[in-house]
């Protein structure tokens, strides 16, 4: 454990808390795992504390030079876990590292926050969502305690970082903890996608010689995938033989139903609907740039920002947003697609087409893209945060 924190010296031991870490997959996971891998680039020495909600992940192990540790869980609610053992590993590592950043929400957040204040240590917090559990008052309620708990948290955390300045104005937990607050862009990367891996991809996955419309993420409500799925009737009107290819865990979704009770719709449809399920590496880039268009419909602020855009963006591929604070972040400042209204499908029909009728008009260089998203600058940003300095 270093004891040089505060003195311009590198940082050694970092501890980062979130629920779900790879190989879940999920935003916040993919964000965890590329700054702990980065920082382990560098020198730093990473820990993550995480639920081991499925029992076939290992307690403790090692993953690219970062250790991971798994505290087992005893049932879910909705997206969370209850872990009897999860504070007292907190506490055991919270004590061993320099650095606490924590990744909300999480509900034990507050208590964290004291035990790392009390052993004075540098509290960091990363703030990805406001959590919105609607259905049910045990969820409503259970909601509230997670957004109470972020709050008291940030209270006492040195800094709380989020993704924008646009979400950072409608946020519930930020506006409340704005004296603290810092904005970082996210971490985003991605292997350059090669043409023979494109034809590849698109021959195995069945994705036909029309426009490809991309969707990658959870196969989850609020991501707006059934409004995605409506506007295939019009699309199609268009563009005829056009595919809709989603990308993404859709059976086993952690707290979601959703692909049940769509399955109706994905029926009607399903001559021109491909399920990828999760994509990695280079897949994931070879899908990217096999659509000729990637389709982020969220529907609620429970989406902060949307890596996949970015991601989309470096393979080439132009992005349609929906206009919510932080969602439409990637293509208002790159132009590389177009933003429209949530929950309106035919709306979102009629962009759609227009994107791929003009999609030269949207592309824009990868260099380009990849100056205004630099990982190197996301982690610039986190090393001066946990040594206390000004971000840039």
């Amino acid at each position: 454990m270093s004891t040089l924190l505060g003195q311009g010296f590198p940082i050694v031991d970092i501890l980062q808390v979130l629920y779900y870490y790879t190989p879940h997959c999920s935003g916040v996971t993919i964000y965890a795992e590329r700054l702990a891998r980065h920082l382990t680039a560098r020198g730093h020495r990473v820990t993550i504390l995480a639920s081991r909600h499925d029992p076939e992940y290992p307690l403790d192990e090692t993953v690219d030079g970062v250790r991971v540790v798994r505290v087992p869980s005893v049932f879910a609610v909705s997206r969370g876990v209850v872990m009897p053992g999860f504070m007292p590993m907190a506490a055991r590592l919270i004590w061993q590292h320099d650095v606490i950043h924590m990744h909300l929400p999480v509900l034990e957040a507050a208590g964290i926050a004291a035990l790392s204040r009390s052993m004075r240590k540098r509290l960091v917090l990363t703030h990805h969502t406001d959590l919105t559990l609607n259905t049910g008052r045990f969820n409503r309620v259970a909601a509230k305690a997670v957004f109470a708990s972020g709050i008291a948290a940030g209270k006492l955390a040195q800094t709380l970082v989020t993704y924008t300045h646009d979400r950072a104005q409608v946020s519930p937990t930020v506006t409340r903890l704005k004296r603290n607050a810092r904005v970082i862009y996210p971490p985003v990367e991605i292997d350059p996608p090669s043409a023979d891996g494109i034809a590849g991809f698109r021959e195995r996955h069945d994705l036909g010689r029309g426009p490809v419309i991309g969707f990658a993420g959870r196969f989850a409500e609020e991501k707006g995938c059934d409004d995605l799925l409506r506007t295939i009737p019009a699309v199609q009107k268009c563009c005829p033989g056009a595919t809709y290819a989603f990308a993404g865990e859709y059976r086993k979704v952690v707290g979601e139903t959703f692909y049940e009770r769509t399955l109706p719709l994905l029926e009607q449809h399903a001559g021109h609907v491909r399920m990828l399920g999760v994509l990695r590496g280079q897949e994931l880039s070879d899908f990217y740039a096999a659509c000729d268009v990637l389709v982020l419909p969220s529907v609620n602020f429970t989406e902060t920002f949307g890596l996949v855009q970015v991601e989309a963006m470096l393979c080439g591929t132009p992005v349609i947003a929906s206009d919510l604070p932080g969602v439409r972040e990637a293509v208002r400042v790159t132009g590389m697609g177009r933003i429209t209204p949530p929950r309106n499908p035919d709306e979102l029909a009629e962009t759609i087409v227009d994107v791929i009728s003009n999609r030269d008009s949207y592309v824009r260089p990868r260099e380009e893209i990849a100056s205004t998203f630099r990982i190197d600058a996301t982690i610039d940003a986190y090393e001066r945060v946990y040594r206390g300095q000004p971000v840039a």
